[in-house]
């Protein structure tokens, strides 16, 4: 399969396509975005309520991912047409596919889950998306039990770099389906960036669901500084 050039795709295009695609965005996106959102939602089209569950569960849906899928569905395209009571609807048919086994779920309920992860794909697609168009700068990263260390020289100035846990962050959305090989309860990291005398230049950035995903972003964020796209 050929790749696409590099910028053909923004992250946020598949999202924006997915919702396009649902009806509840009315915007032109780019064709690779469209094309990409097709092709997820092929793919989940060929899914029975069985498979539609396991992915939804490995794929950590929540409630509010539900409550989207389930509003996508009833409105059908139909955005200008909507009532206050059809969020009342989309909560209830949540009630009844977070209630009921994948075998007992109706029409309604499985086009529910399908249009929720057709969005949770594409965000994932968007995810990466992003990464792959972030250049990291390598660090040499001390570890220890608070978290990791490391320090770059920017210009004349060292900075300092720490990834932590995350201080006061909002708890995340619980999963409906918990995997069992998977904790219920995440650790949320942050990291922090700061330079000049008492680190009197500082950013933090985060929550990130994880110390490497936050290292990885602090390297990143490293990559803008020296290259002056964005300062402390």
């Amino acid at each position: 399969m050929a790749s696409l050039p590099r910028g053909a795709l923004q992250p946020g295009d598949v999202s924006a396509a997915t919702e396009v695609r649902a009806g509840l965005l009315n915007a032109d996106v780019p064709p690779p975005s469209d094309a990409t959102a097709l092709c997820i939602q092929q793919t989940v089209d060929d899914l029975g309520p069985a498979d539609l569950w396991a992915l939804a569960r490995d794929a950590a849906v929540t409630r509010d991912d539900l409550a989207w899928g389930a509003a996508a569905t009833l409105l059908r395209g139909h955005l200008e047409q909507s009532d206050p009571l059809d969020g009342l609807a989309a909560q209830t048919l949540v009630d009844e596919i977070t209630e009921r086994t994948p075998c007992r779920w109706g029409r309604s309920h499985t086009d529910a889950v399908r249009a929720t992860l057709y969005r949770t794909l594409a965000d994932l697609a968007d995810t990466l998306l992003e990464v792959s168009e972030s250049t990291p700068t390598p660090l040499n990263w001390t570890v220890d039990d608070n978290g990791a260390r490391a320090s770059a020289v920017i210009g004349k100035a060292v900075h300092g770099i720490l990834v932590q846990r995350a201080e006061n962050a909002h708890p995340a959305a619980q999963p409906v389906w918990h995997h069992p090989s998977t904790p219920a309860a995440h650790t949320a990291w942050q990291w922090r960036i700061a330079s000049g005398p008492a680190d009197r230049a500082c950013h933090s950035r985060g929550p990130f669901p994880s110390a490497l995903a936050a290292r990885h972003a602090a390297e990143c964020a490293i990559t803008a500084l020296a290259a002056g796209r964005c300062s402390l």
